[in-house]
């Protein structure tokens, strides 16, 4: 069932991603070009047929760069064939050329952009698909209002048939287009169109920047997050001076991606190997700006505390490092799905305020500064009752009643639990 879901999930963002360029206006292009309604709506049906099949390729064999161009010239294909089987049909006509230019360029950029994961040509190529997007869309918005004025001045009598056929063609396309954008409800389009492929280019350039952030922390060799010597610990310079054990007040945050062993099987070893790097990198990424500190990993568990060296607005900062891990986390999920894989993946996070106590432990001649306490299991208990309450983040009380107001606006009181060591449920949070 959950595979289920996932390929219907693959296959509706496919859908999405291609319908928002080409199938609506296509479709009722065809539609108002059929010269009849039943004509219409079979050759309308025919082309989401083809586009279907398309997309349903897309979907198993589209994260292969040449397939990737090869599948996108599916549906012009089909159109063409349709035309040529049930009408005369010009290669030239201005329907047909729109389609193939769309097509072939978004599924040339598309595989460009497959090819390089990376770097300036991953920047040019996702450039090139926003302007491009924008392009196109506007262009077959521009051959339907055209092609609906000139429908109605045909019927009121006011252009001949050769009139009408002649300007639906490729030459004479452009000679009305100053007259087109000049007016005011077409220019608010054509802004609404430019605003909403730049947002999309800023989101996939912010993106892009991460991916590559995350591949330059990878490549370092850094030490791990459990610290041995007094050179390379994360605990402030007051705890380095201190003999002995010392208790601190943290807030814990402990994070799992759920029903990873299933995920794991379907990448298989090197795949989920460095999947897992990528989450590691991707909390570091969201946690130490902030004075987080990794103190442990375990397959897909991590623990982060906040607090350690600072104790000033931990629970603000931990709940700010979660939320920029939550929205930087569909970059992992945009890797699975150039991969054909499933891209659902979910977390689970908990997070809890409380003492830890911060000491050296371990066998003689291997030990090393580390923390313990119940702080840290309330923590993974929230963390695992984020699957029962069908949630991705709960915050217990300890932690809500340290935040500032402005975040505590962000959480809502989804219920009462009971935790480890209380002896009556207490309230539970999670995010808006």
């Amino acid at each position: 069932m959950e595979l289920m879901k996932t390929r219907l999930r693959r296959f509706s963002e496919e859908a999405y991603y291609y319908s928002s360029q080409l199938v609506v206006l296509f479709v009722v292009i065809i539609f108002l070009t059929s010269g009849s309604l039943s004509m219409g709506i079979t050759s309308s049906l025919i082309i989401v047929f083809f586009m279907i099949a398309q997309i349903m390729l897309l979907v198993s064999q589209g994260h292969l760069p040449l397939l990737r161009f090869l599948f996108s010239l599916i549906t012009p294909l089909g159109y063409s064939i349709l035309r040529a089987a049930t009408s005369s049909y010009a290669f030239t006509e201005t329907t047909s050329l729109l389609l193939w230019a769309a097509a072939i360029y978004i599924g040339f950029f598309q595989a460009v952009s497959l090819s390089f994961p990376q770097g300036f040509i991953k920047r040019i190529a996702e450039a090139a698909l926003s302007l491009g997007s924008a392009v196109i869309f506007f262009a077959f918005y521009y051959y339907l209002d055209l092609r609906i004025n000139l429908q109605k001045a045909y019927e009121m009598g006011e252009i001949s048939l050769e009139v009408f056929r002649t300007s639906l063609q490729i030459g004479s396309f452009t000679k009305g287009l100053q007259t087109f954008i000049t007016s005011p409800q077409h220019l608010f389009a054509l802004l609404g169109i430019i605003s909403f492929d730049t947002m999309l280019l800023a989101s996939r350039m912010r993106s892009i920047s991460l991916h590559a952030r995350l591949d330059a922390m990878l490549a370092q060799k850094a030490p791990g997050p459990e610290l041995v010597t007094p050179e390379e610990s994360t605990f402030g310079q007051d705890i380095r001076r201190e003999s002995g054990p010392v208790r601190l007040i943290v807030s814990a945050v402990s994070s799992d991606i759920i029903s990873f062993s299933s995920l794991s099987e379907m990448l298989g070893a090197q795949k989920a190997a460095d999947f897992l790097n990528r989450y590691y990198a991707l909390w570091t990424h969201a946690a130490s700006p902030l004075g987080g500190r990794i103190i442990s990993t375990g397959s897909d568990s991590v623990i982060v505390l906040f607090g350690l060296v600072d104790e000033t607005n931990q629970a603000d900062r931990a709940l700010q490092a979660v939320y920029d891990f939550m929205d930087k986390f569909s970059g992992l999920k945009e890797d699975l799905a150039e991969l054909a894989l499933p891209n659902e993946v979910r977390i689970s996070i908990g997070v809890h305020t409380g003492s830890v106590v911060a000491a050296t432990l371990g066998p003689p001649g291997e030990q090393k500064k580390t923390v313990f306490g119940d702080t840290i299991a309330v923590a993974a208990r929230l963390d695992s009752l984020c699957r029962e309450m069908h949630q991705e983040i709960l915050v217990s009380h300890s932690t809500y009643r340290r935040l500032s107001l402005e975040q505590q606006a962000t959480l809502d009181r989804i219920g009462e639990v009971l935790l480890r060591q209380s002896s009556r449920p207490v309230p539970v949070y999670t995010k808006k």
